[in-house]
C-alpha cells in the first residue's frame, strides 16, 4: 500500500488528472486505515491525503459543492500536525498547509473561528521559519491573505496593516523573475486600495497602482491571468481618477479595460463584469470630456454585460441602473425618446430586483426619479412628475443623515419639487424646497461641490423672498468652502473642468453681500477668494503652500490628504453581499465625518503657526488698501440682483452702485463685441462695426466707467489738473464675469476735443485679481538702474497656413535699432520654435513677440503661432506652457499678436486665462497685449511709439508708471489719428504692475 500510494502521488504531480486524483485518494485512505497510529510514516500520509482532498475540493467544489472533502482534509491535516514533532523539518510546511485549508473553509462556510485558526497557524509557520528560508516569502503572502480576509470580515484596521506588512516582506524577499511575484503584487494592490478607502491616504492609492503595474509587467501577454490583471489595474486607475481627477488616469484605465476584454473569451464567467467596468469608465470620460462616441460605447458594453448576466445574479441591478443612466445621458444629447423610455424600464428593473434593505436602494430610487422627471419635462405627463418626487422622497428616506450622498439626494428632490412649484406655486412646497437645499448645504460629510450647488439653490430661493441677509451668510460660507475642494494639485484641464461648474458663485455672493447691506470689503474678499483660482494656486505654490511644505511638511501632508478625502465620492456600487456593503458604507461614512473634523482642526493649527495666520485666507483690508498706493483699484461686478463698482483706495474700500448697468445689457453687448473680434469684414461692414463699437463705448462710459471716474475724482483719488502724460493717475481695472473682457480703457466719447472718455482722465491697467497685482509687484524694476538689460525679439512675418504679417519684420527692426541706441543688448529669434522661445525667455528682461495669436475654446490652449522644428508647419506656444515658467528677472512681455488678452470661455471668465495672464504668471511684471484681432500696421505703429516714448526720457523714476504711461500715450496717439475707428485702436491694453 505504501508503494501504491507513492506511485499515485507521482502520477498526480505529473498529470493533475481528476481520475488519478480519485485513485490516489482512495489508496491513501486505504493505506491509513491499515496503518497503526504509532507508525513513523502515518503523519506524512495524513498530510498527503489532506492535501489531495483539499486539491479535489478546489477542482470540484464549485461544481459539486462537496465541502466534506474540505472537512476531511482539515481533519487529516490536524492529525498530521499533532503527530509531527516540534523540531521536525516538515512541521512548518504543515502549519502553512493547515492554515490555507482553514482559510478555504472560512471562505466557503463563513465560520470566523476557522479564520482565527488559519491566521494562528500562519503565524506559527513564520515563527518557525528562518528569515533566509526559501519558503518564507510564500508563508508571508499566505498570512497576508488571511489577515485581509479577517479585516474585511471584522473591520479591524490593525489586521489590514499587518496584511500589507507581510505581503511587502514577501515581495522584498522575492526575485523579480519569480513565477508568483505578479500574483503577490496584485494581492498587495488589493490591500493598499482597501487601506486607502479606509484611511484616505492617497499615497496608498499611488502605491496600489504601482504594484498593479508591476504585476502586469511581470506577466506574459499570453498568461491566463493577463486579463484579470488588466481589469484590476484599470479599476484602480479609474478609482484614482474619481478621487483625484487626473483625466490621464481615466485614459489609461480605459486602455487597460479594453485590453482585459480583448484577452477574454466570450464565454468567460468574468466577461460581463469587465464589460460593465469598461462601460462605467467610458461613461465617466464622456461626462468629463464630452465625446459622444464614449457614451455610445459605454451603452454598448453595458448592454453586452446585461445580456450575459443571469436574471437572478446579484450584480444585475447594478447593470440595469448603469444602462439606464447611460441611456438618460444620451437622451439629453439627442432627444431620442426611445432612449428615455428604455432608461426608465432599466431603472424600474434595477429597483424591482433589489431588496428594500439593500444599501443601493436609495441610489436606484434617485436615478429613476431623475429619469421620470426628464420624461415629464419632455412629454408633460404629470404622473411622471409625481412619481419622480415619490422616488426622490424614497431615496432620501433610505439615506442616513450623515451619508455623503444625502446632499445630492436633497438637491435632486428640491429640483423635482421646484418643477411642480413653477406651475402651482404652493407656499408649503416652496418652503420644503428651501428646507431641502438648506439640509443639503449642511451635509458636512458630502463633497464640497454638492454642498456649493445646494448653497446656490438655497440662496436663490431666499433671494426670491427678499431674505438677502441669510442668503449672504450662506453664499459667503460656500465661497469659503472652495479651498476645501481638491483642485490645487490637479492638472490644468481638470482644474478648469471643476471650476467651470462653480461659474457665477463668487460674483453672485459678492452682489448679494452688498444687497444685504454688508461692507464693501466683505464683498471684495469673496471675489478675491472665488476668482482667478488657477492663477492663485500657481502664485501660492511659489509662496504660501510651498512655504508650508518646506517649513511644516507633516502639516502640509495632513492637509492635502484630508482635502482629497473630503472632496471624493464614496466607493462605487459593487456586486457584494448586503451585509458587507452595509458595513463598508458605515465605515466610510464614519471616516468621512472624522476627516471633516480633522481638516477644520488642521486649518486652525496651521493658522496658529508663526507667519501662517492668513493661510489660504483672502487679504485683510489693510493689505488691500496698501495695494492701491500707486492708484485706485476698481472692481466691476454685475448680476441679476445689482451692478456695482468696488473701489479700493489708500484710505477706504467702498462700493458704488451702478443702477444703469444691467446684466442682460452686458451679456448682449459683450456677445456683440466678441463678434466684432472674430469676423473679417469688408470695408463697408467694418465701417458699420465701428459705428456699433462707438455706441458700445458710449454705453460703457454712461453706465459704468463715467460714474466711477466721477466718484474717484470727487473723493480725490485721481488728479484733476493738467493734460500731459505725467499728470494722469493710474487706475487698475478688474472686470468680473461677463465684464472680464470689457474695454474700460477705451470707454467714452472720442470726438475731437472730448474729455468724456477714459483715455483723457486716467492711465488704465488691467489685472485679474488683487493677489495677481501683488505678485506682479514683487520684483524691483529699473530699466537703466545699472543692471545688464537684455531684450529678446521674436518675429514671425510668415506663418504656414496663416496670413503674412509684413509689419512684423519692420516692427522688430525698429525696436532693435531703438534699443541699441541705449545700450540694451538685443537678440532676435527669426523663424522661432515654441521650444526655442521657452528656453530663451527666462534669460531676458524684455520679450517682444510679433506674430499671430489665437484664442482657443479651452483658454489654456490659446496660443501664439510659431514654427515647427522643420520649419514646414506652424507650431503652438500655448498658455499652459508659458504659465509653467517661473522666471526671476523678466519684467516686460510685449505680445504684438491678435487676441492675446482674450478668453473665449464664458464658464471660465473669472479664471482670466489668456496669453497675457500666462506671461504674467511666468513672472513678467508687465504684459502688453490685444483684446481682439488687430490691424498689422496699427500693431506696429503702437509698438514703435511705445518703445520710443519709454526710452526717450531714460532717467530715474517709477518705471512701473513709465511703462503704463508710455503705452497709454502710444494708444492715445493712434486713437487721435482714427478716433472713429475704435476697432483699430481700442484692443491694445496694459496688464500688470
Amino acid at each position: 500500500l505504501t508503494n501504491l500510494e507513492a506511485m499515485s502521488s507521482q502520477t498526480i504531480e505529473g498529470s493533475g488528472d481528476l481520475d488519478d486524483m480519485q485513485y490516489a485518494i482512495k489508496h491513501g485512505e486505504d493505506a491509513l486505515s491499515t496503518t497503526p497510529h504509532d507508525h513513523p510514516d502515518r503523519e506524512m500520509w495524513c498530510n498527503n491525503l489532506g492535501q489531495r482532498l483539499s486539491k479535489r475540493f478546489k477542482q470540484m467544489g464549485d461544481r459539486i459543492g462537496d465541502v466534506e472533502d474540505l472537512h476531511q482534509a482539515i481533519k487529516y491535516g490536524e492529525d498530521a500536525l499533532a503527530a509531527t514533532p516540534h523540531d521536525h523539518p516538515d512541521r512548518v510546511m504543515r502549519y502553512n498547509n493547515q492554515g490555507q485549508m482553514l482559510l478555504e473553509r472560512f471562505k466557503r462556510i463563513g465560520d470566523v473561528e476557522d479564520l482565527h485558526q488559519a491566521i494562528k497557524h500562519g503565524k506559527d509557520a513564520l515563527a518557525a521559519t528562518p528569515h533566509d528560508h526559501p519558503d518564507r516569502a510564500r508563508w508571508c503572502t499566505n498570512l497576508g491573505q488571511g489577515l485581509l480576509e479577517r479585516f474585511e470580515r471584522m473591520g479591524d484596521v490593525g489586521d489590514l496593516h499587518e496584511a500589507i506588512k507581510y505581503t511587502e516582506d514577501a515581495l522584498a524577499a522575492t526575485p523579480h523573475d519569480y513565477p508568483d511575484r505578479a500574483m503577490w503584487c496584485n494581492n498587495l494592490t488589493v490591500m493598499l486600495l482597501e487601506r486607502f478607502e479606509r484611511m484616505g491616504d492617497v499615497e496608498d492609492l499611488h502605491q496600489a497602482i504601482k504594484h498593479g503595474e508591476d504585476a502586469l509587467e511581470a506577466t506574459p501577454h499570453d498568461h491566463a491571468s493577463q486579463a484579470t490583471l488588466c481589469n484590476n489595474l484599470g479599476q484602480k486607475l479609474a478609482e484614482r481618477f474619481k478621487r483625484i481627477g487626473d483625466v490621464e488616469d481615466l485614459h489609461q484605465a480605459i486602455k487597460h479595460g479594453k485590453d482585459a476584454l480583448a484577452a477574454t473569451p466570450h464565454d468567460h464567467p468574468d466577461r460581463a463584469l469587465w464589460c460593465n467596468n469598461l462601460g462605467e469608465m467610458l461613461s465617466q470620460r464622456f461626462k468629463r470630456m464630452g465625446d459622444v462616441e464614449d457614451l455610445h460605447q459605454a451603452i454598448k458594453y453595458t448592454e453586452d454585460a446585461l445580456a450575459a448576466t443571469p436574471h437572478d445574479h446579484p450584480g444585475r441591478p447594478i447593470l440595469c441602473n448603469n444602462l439606464g443612466e447611460g441611456l438618460l445621458e444620451r437622451f439629453k444629447l439627442t432627444g431620442d425618446v426611445e432612449d428615455l423610455q428604455q432608461a426608465i424600464k432599466h431603472g424600474e428593473d434595477a429597483l424591482e430586483t433589489t431588496p428594500h434593505d439593500h444599501p443601493n436602494q436609495a441610489l436606484w430610487c434617485y436615478s429613476l426619479g431623475q429619469m421620470l422627471l426628464e420624461r415629464f419635462k419632455r412629454i408633460g405627463d404629470v404622473e411622471d412628475q409625481h412619481q419622480a418626487i415619490k422616488y426622490g422622497e424614497d431615496a432620501l428616506a433610505a439615506t442616513p443623515h450623515d451619508h455623503p450622498d444625502r446632499a445630492m439626494f436633497c438637491n435632486n428632490l428640491g429640483a423635482s419639487l421646484e418643477s411642480r412649484l413653477s406651475a402651482l406655486h404652493p407656499i408649503d412646497e416652496f418652503n420644503e424646497c428651501v428646507r431641502l437645499y438648506s439640509e443639503a448645504w449642511r451635509c458636512l460629510t458630502s463633497p464640497p461641490s454638492n454642498r456649493i450647488h445646494a448653497a446656490l439653490q438655497h440662496a436663490r430661493l431666499l433671494n426670491l423672498s427678499g431674505n438677502f441677509q441669510e442668503s449672504s451668510v450662506i453664499l459667503e460660507d460656500a465661497v469659503n468652502l472652495i479651498p476645501n475642494m481638491n483642485l490645487r494639485f490637479l492638472k490644468r484641464d481638470d482644474q478648469q473642468h471643476k471650476l467651470s461648474e462653480l461659474s457665477g458663485l463668487a460674483t453672485t455672493a459678492s452682489s448679494v453681500m452688498l444687497q444685504a447691506g454688508r461692507e464693501a470689503y466683505d464683498s471684495l474678499k469673496l471675489l478675491e477668494l472665488g476668482r482667478g483660482t488657477i492663477m492663485g494656486f500657481a502664485i501660492d505654490s511659489r509662496s504660501d503652500l510651498s512655504d508650508l511644505k518646506r517649513d511644516h511638511r507633516s502639516q502640509f501632508d495632513i492637509f492635502h490628504r484630508l482635502r482629497v478625502e473630503i472632496d471624493s465620492p464614496l466607493d462605487g456600487v459593487h456586486p457584494i453581499s448586503t451585509e458587507t456593503l452595509h458595513r463598508r458604507r458605515e465605515g466610510l461614512i464614519s471616516q468621512r465625518k472624522e476627516a471633516v473634523d480633522k481638516l477644520e482642526k488642521t486649518l486652525i493649527f496651521i493658522r496658529s503657526l508663526p507667519g501662517y495666520s492668513g493661510f489660504l485666507l483672502p487679504p485683510s483690508p489693510d493689505i488691500l488698501r496698501e495695494m492701491s498706493e500707486n492708484g485706485p483699484i476698481v472692481v466691476l461686478n454685475s448680476t441679476q440682483y445689482r451692478s456695482d463698482a468696488i473701489i479700493v483706495t489708500t484710505s477706504t474700500i467702498t462700493s458704488l452702485e451702478l443702477p444703469s448697468l444691467k446684466l442682460e445689457d452686458i451679456e448682449h453687448r459683450m456677445d456683440q463685441l466678441a463678434e466684432f473680434g472674430r469676423e473679417k469684414p469688408t470695408i463697408f461692414r467694418r465701417r458699420e462695426n465701428n459705428l456699433k463699437m462707438n455706441d458700445f463705448l458710449h454705453w460703457l462710459w454712461d453706465t459704468a466707467v463715467g460714474p466711477v471716474l466721477d466718484e474717484l475724482q470727487r473723493c480725490g483719488a485721481i488728479s484733476t489738473g493738467g493734460v500731459g502724460i505725467h499728470d494722469l493717475t493710474r487706475v487698475w481695472w478688474i472686470g468680473v464675469g461677463p465684464l472680464s473682457m470689457a474695454p474700460f480703457h477705451a470707454a467714452g466719447y472720442h470726438s475731437p476735443g472730448s474729455t468724456r472718455n477714459t483715455l483723457s482722465r486716467v492711465i488704465s491697467t488691467y489685472i485679474p485679481t488683487i493677489k495677481a497685482l501683488s505678485y506682479a509687484r514683487q520684483k524691483q524694476f529699473a530699466l537703466f538702474g545699472g543692471s545688464h538689460t537684455r531684450l529678446l525679439l521674436v518675429s514671425m512675418p510668415k506663418t504656414p497656413g496663416a496670413s503674412n504679417l509684413p509689419g512684423a519684420s519692420q516692427e522688430v527692426q525698429y525696436i532693435s535699432d531703438e534699443t541699441h541706441r541705449f545700450g540694451i543688448e538685443t537678440s532676435v529669434l527669426r523663424e522661432p520654435t515654441p521650444t526655442a522661445v521657452l528656453d530663451q525667455v527666462a534669460h531676458f528682461n524684455f520679450v517682444h513677440l510679433a506674430c499671430h495669436g489665437v484664442s482657443g475654446v479651452n483658454p489654456s490652449d490659446s496660443h501664439l503661432l510659431l514654427l515647427s522644428p522643420d520649419g514646414a508647419n506652424a507650431a503652438k506656444l500655448r498658455v499652459r506652457d508659458i504659465s509653467a515658467l517661473n522666471t526671476q528677472n523678466s519684467h516686460l512681455a510685449y505680445l504684438s499678436a491678435c487676441s492675446s488678452a482674450q478668453n473665449s470661455s464664458l464658464s471660465l471668465a473669472d479664471e482670466v486665462i489668456h496669453l497675457a495672464s500666462g506671461f504674467q504668471l511666468a513672472g513678467f511684471s508687465h504684459v502688453l497685449a490685444n483684446l481682439w484681432e488687430t490691424n498689422d500696421s496699427a500693431s506696429s505703429e503702437v509698438a514703435r511709439d511705445f518703445y520710443h516714448l519709454l526710452f526717450q526720457n531714460h532717467g530715474t523714476g517709477d518705471w512701473h508708471y513709465r511703462v503704463a504711461a508710455s503705452f497709454h500715450e502710444a494708444v492715445k496717439r493712434l486713437r487721435d489719428k482714427r478716433p472713429q475707428n475704435p476697432l483699430t485702436w481700442a484692443p491694445f491694453i496694459h496688464t500688470g504692475a
